[in-house]
């Protein structure tokens, strides 16, 4: 090396010593960032394992729940199994029936907004959910549709009738459509194969020639004249509600017994029934009992029925068995005295204050209303 190039590498020395320096320390930063990436990614692959171990287990837990389901529960296949279950997973998956409305419009072929024209013109739809669309739907599906002339105008508006939900060709349609909504959820693997729905198709046969007893609460209000001879003369009977009468349950139903009409045995109140010709062919008869519930005594309307009521025709059944109290036979019955121990019994079926009429779930329904609120820290049982 000649004198020239020494004396460059004399002058270019520090610089170079410098950026060896930077180089060294950009190094070392390198390295730190590495030896970090390893241990991150160490840390990521025990995260990875211990989650792939537990899918794994999760996928072997859900195998052997499926095969205990298998094994232990049959395969849905009433129409009564699929509602129950759709009741009891739609309010996770499909809380606002819009799977099960579009599934019927699928089955169906029709479109609610051009069927029903004048009333999606007026935004009626617009913020209704899928179960009160699938009502109109079913309306439209059935005939069940009755059609009005708006006042002042060409347009017709739609009167809707109820369904009968009783009918195999509606029971049929139900089936299908709650099939195929369980399907569509992902929950084909718990449904009965066809073939087997198809074996039950009897089912829909003894379902509207099977006969049930409906059982109607009402409540019950007595006077009792007590007789005590040292009474003063003028002084007001006893009033006596359903927890005061649970004692005379005996007296009341052997009441009820004296009462009974000879013509009235085949049918018993449905005897003197007038109304529509579906409620009379499905109420076999109407039998006046009563029964103590939760401590309280109640008149009770047991009704023998083929097949199932629509809601309209449990109401109708239930105003005519109002009737029979207020006016019929609770007319009769409430201006006989019934003899005690405590003096003369007068029972009423009928109240005009406070009257109900309640089916056995409606009985419930009210109680669990009006139940109090337990305190914190109580058993709300």
């Amino acid at each position: 090396m000649g004198p020239r190039e020494m004396l460059r590498a004399i002058r270019e020395y520090p610089a170079a010593c410098v950026r060896l320096e930077t180089t060294q320390r950009e190094l070392d930063r390198a390295q730190k960032a590495l030896e970090k990436s390893e241990l991150e990614c160490q840390r990521l692959s025990g995260d990875y394992s211990e989650a792939r171990r537990r899918a794994n287990f999760s996928e072997k837990k859900s195998a052997a729940l499926q095969a205990a389901l298998d094994a232990y529960s049959p395969k849905l296949s009433s129409l009564a199994e699929m509602i129950r279950f759709y009741e009891t997973v739609s309010p996770s998956l499909d809380p606002q029936g819009f799977t099960l409305f579009r599934a019927a419009k699928k089955m169906t072929g029709i479109d609610l907004y051009s069927y029903f024209a004048y009333e999606d013109s007026r935004g009626l739809f617009e913020q209704m959910d899928g179960r009160q669309l699938l009502r109109w739907l079913t309306a439209a599906r059935f005939g069940a549709v009755d059609w009005e002339i708006v006042t002042g105008t060409v347009y017709e508006e739609a009167v809707l009738r109820e369904v009968d939900t009783s009918a195999p060709e509606y029971l049929a349609f139900e089936r299908k459509l709650y099939r195929k909504v369980l399907e569509r959820m992902g929950f084909g693997d718990l449904l009965a194969s066809e073939e087997t729905q198809k074996s039950q198709k009897t089912e829909v046969i003894t379902a509207e020639e099977k006969i049930t007893e409906w059982k109607l609460y009402s409540p019950l209000y007595a006077e009792l004249f007590e007789a005590d001879p040292e009474e003063e003369p003028g002084c007001g009977p006893q009033i006596l509600t359903g927890g005061n009468l649970t004692g005379f349950q005996t007296i009341i139903r052997q009441g009820i017994e004296d009462e009974r009409m000879p013509e009235e045995a085949e049918r018993g109140l449905m005897t003197y029934f007038d109304g529509s010709k579906a409620v009379d062919e499905k109420v076999l008869s109407i039998s006046v009992d009563v029964e103590e519930v939760d401590g309280e005594l109640f008149g009770v309307a047991v009704c023998k029925v083929r097949g199932a009521l629509s809601p309209g025709e449990l109401e109708e059944l239930k105003e005519f068995c109002m009737g029979q109290y207020s006016d019929g036979w609770g007319e009769g019955y409430e201006q006989r005295p019934r003899k005690t121990d405590y003096g003369d019994l007068y029972v009423s079926f009928w109240e005009y204050d406070g009257f109900f009429i309640r089916t056995k779930e409606e009985l419930e329904t009210a109680k669990a209303h009006v139940r109090p609120r337990p305190q914190r820290g109580e058993d709300s049982r």
